[in-house]
């Protein structure tokens, strides 16, 4: 199956563009007079859409001074750097006290008397 998307929105695009210009040679108005009123109709858009620019940067920059950083933010910040400092540092992270990393076993479940599980299974490796 073709992908006809594209075609669809083209043709759209095509029909509302030959609506627009029949609407405007078909209008009882002389073309100085529909000139005019699409400047004047171009200049309000222009005008709301930079009302709400503005508006909206005026409301991005009151957001930012109304939340700065609290002191508890900033403390858990610098420890979590200090933590990640520790960590890519060669020796700065410590492994849990759970006996050697031989003697650990991450996918014994604790039950069978399975020979991988023992104390001494790949260490002839």
């Amino acid at each position: 199956m073709q992908d006809t998307k594209g075609k669809v929105i083209f043709s759209l695009l095509a029909a509302a563009t030959a609506g627009i210009v029949t609407g405007l040679l078909l209008a009882p108005e002389t073309g100085e007079e529909t000139r005019a009123g699409l400047k004047k109709s171009a200049g309000k858009f222009s005008d709301d859409l930079n009302k709400l620019f503005k508006d909206g940067l005026s409301r991005l920059s009151s957001l930012k001074e109304q939340a700065p950083a609290s002191a508890e933010q900033q403390s858990d910040r610098s420890a979590a750097d200090s933590l990640l400092g520790s960590i890519n540092t060669p020796g700065g992270f410590t492994e849990p006290a759970l006996g050697s990393a031989d003697d650990f076993d991450s996918d014994y479940d604790g039950s069978g008397g399975d020979a991988r599980h023992s104390a001494g299974y790949g260490k002839g490796l």
